[in-house]
This record gives C-alpha cells, structure tokens and sequence, in this order.
C-alpha cells in the first residue's frame, strides 16, 4: 500500500512540474516549493552526518593534533561567515565571503577552460571540416566571446559602443540566439521524451501494484 501511494505522489508531482508548459500556475509553485525544500534538508542532513560530526568527533578526540588544528581555520570563516545574519556585525563575514567568491570564480574559469573550451579547440580537427569551417567556427566563437565586452567611449552624454565594437556584439549576439534556439528546442524534446517515460513508468508500476 506504500508503494502505491508513493507512486501516486510521485505521479501527482511530475503533473504539477509539467503544468508549467500552460503558464507559471500555483501547482507548480507547490512542486518547486517541495523540491526546493527535500533538496535544502537532505543537503543539510548530508553536510551535518559527513563533514560537521565527523570533524567535530576528530577535534573532540584529538584536540592538539595537527590536522584538527588545520579545521580551526575553515570553523573559523564558517563562524564569521554565521554573523551576516547580524547587522552589526556583518562586516565581520565580508572576508569569508570574498575568499568563497574567489575560489569559485577561478574554479568556475578552470573547469570551463580544462572541461569545455580546451576539448572543443582539440577536437575540433577530429571532425570531418575543411579549414574554411574550421576558421569560421574560431572566428563566430570569438565574436560571441566579445559581444560581453562593456568597453566603449562617451558621445553626446551617452556611453555608446563605437561602429565595430556593434557590428561584433550584433553577429555575437545572432550566433547566441541560434544557440539558445537550438538549445531550447532539444531541452523541449528532451523534457517530452522523459514525461512519455515517467508515465509510462508510472502505468506499468500502478498495473504491477494493482494485479
């Protein structure tokens, strides 16, 4: 019988997500809500049960070793970080929240350049493309990279780009929106094939739960 209410509910939450494609609706806000809400309190089970107990049963056993001493630093940011709740001492987390910016900025622009742009340079001869293509392909790439450039002079009491610099945001700009077009159009795909598959799986499992 808990099987089959779980597989009710699970079949009335995916209904409630997929009534997004008629317009944002409060069932939908419901089901965001609820996903929002498990995700938040299993990552925070997770966090407490792996890392705090773990490192606090550590320094509790082992207060002068050296690696509880090297928990003391990230405890430290962590408890500065807890004060932006406070107003009046909020300036106190602005560190802490400047090394988290930090370290997930470059973090971020390493594994975009070693995981995204890096593969697609090298593979890019591993195609059957002629140079014309494959020099095309280099120069749309770097006309949509400078389309996000903010450069530009003053005219008339307005910041303005200057003749080139449109032209380049312009042709950027065109190439992103055939990309998001593209993009959006297998995401829709995609999200069909997985609703047929969730009921499908959803029938198949009510008949084995109702035989």
């Amino acid at each position: 019988m808990s099987d089959l209410v779980g597989l009710l509910i699970g079949l009335i939450l995916t209904l409630f997500i997929y009534s997004y494609v008629v317009g944002d609706n409060p069932l939908y806000r419901l089901a965001v809500h609820i996903l929002v809400g498990v995700s938040a309190a299993y990552t925070a089970v997770v966090v407490i049960q792996q890392i705090i107990v773990p490192v606090a049963e550590q320094i509790r056993q082992n207060p002068t070793d050296r690696t509880s001493l090297m928990w003391g630093v990230p405890v430290f940011l962590a408890l500065l970080l807890l004060l932006k709740r406070l107003p009046s001492l909020a300036w106190l987390g602005n560190n802490t929240v400047a090394m988290l910016l930090g370290v997930g900025a470059a973090t971020a622009l390493l594994g975009a350049f070693t995981g995204t742009l890096w593969p697609q340079i090298t593979a890019v001869p591993g195609f059957n493309v002629s140079p014309f293509q494959g020099l095309l392909i280099a120069i749309l790439t770097i006309m949509t990279l400078l389309s996000f450039q903010f450069s530009g002079q003053i005219k008339n009491g307005q910041w303005q780009l200057s003749t080139w610099q449109q032209g380049i945001t312009q042709i950027g700009r065109a190439v992103l929106m055939i990309t998001f077009g593209a993009l959006f159009a297998a995401l829709l795909n995609t999200g069909l094939i997985l609703l047929g598959s969730r009921l499908s799986y959803y029938l198949n499992q009510f008949l084995q739960q109702l035989s």
